[in-house]
């Protein structure tokens, strides 16, 4: 599927000119197809309007919008090298989250679908409580590997659904919840909790035990801007700290 909302397309442009659900590609007969799927706004295929699925071939161009899309035929080594690629530019070293600039606009597109919908939104500040004590024990090879290790976590926490999460910085995370309340992202919070404090983390022969503070912001009722659920989280976050950690806070 290629359109602008990530919780409906593969494939997300950001673009004006493209609908949340624009186009998609398909597989059939051993051969692959493209169909145009606006209501408004036209698709075009290597400069003509498409209007009925048509079969796509090696270096077809679908323009989306004022966006284009080349189609590249099946080629084993090509496809690694475009992942390769497109991991490394999206996806942060460490803990193979977002990176900050990806998931801003990931959250921006969510929070504008929240609004057109008229549904709920949640996001989560977390961050780590006793990283400082495990880099003094164990060394900061340790507590690098405990920073991507629970960035993991939080990654299989969020694969479904429209969620998407980054490292906010060092050992801070967001995440973005889309169609959540604060309850039932409180209850998302307590178990990403959990999960950390029971997981015990090894390398090298040594063990380290870590445990996470959250704080969760909800639209509406915490602020209508990305900037305000960031702030509202990160302020919890830190409300969670001062009560000494390894606990969820809302805002």
């Amino acid at each position: 599927m290629l359109g602008s909302d990530p919780s409906r397309a593969d494939v997300v442009l950001r673009d004006e000119q493209v609908e949340p659900s624009h186009a998609r590609i398909y597989a059939r007969f051993g051969r692959y197809f493209a169909e145009p799927l606006a209501n408004r706004g036209r698709t075009e295929l290597n400069g003509e309007v498409l209007t009925r699925p048509r079969p796509l071939f090696d270096r077809d161009r679908l323009q989306l919008g004022g966006s284009v899309v080349e189609f590249a035929a099946q080629d084993p080594l090509k496809s690694r090298l475009i992942e390769n690629l497109r991991q490394t530019l999206n996806h942060d070293h460490l803990t193979g989250l977002l990176i900050k600039h990806r998931f801003d606009e990931e959250l921006e597109q969510a929070l504008a679908t929240a609004k057109e919908r008229g549904e709920p939104l949640s996001v989560l500040m977390a961050d780590v409580d006793n990283l400082k004590e495990i880099n003094d024990e164990h060394g900061h090879l340790m507590g690098e590997y405990a920073v991507g290790e629970i960035g993991r976590i939080i990654g299989s926490f969020h694969e479904s659904d429209g969620r998407r999460a980054t490292r906010f910085g060092g050992d801070e995370y967001q995440t973005v919840l889309p169609g959540m309340d604060a309850p039932a992202a409180v209850s998302v919070a307590e178990r990403l909790r959990r999960t950390v404090e029971e997981q015990a983390f090894e390398r090298d022969g040594a063990v380290a035990k870590l445990t996470l503070s959250l704080g969760v912001a909800a639209y509406p009722e915490h602020g209508p801007t990305a900037v305000d659920l960031t702030r509202a989280a990160d302020e919890a976050l830190y409300r969670a700290k001062r009560a000494g950690g390894n606990t969820v806070v809302s805002g």
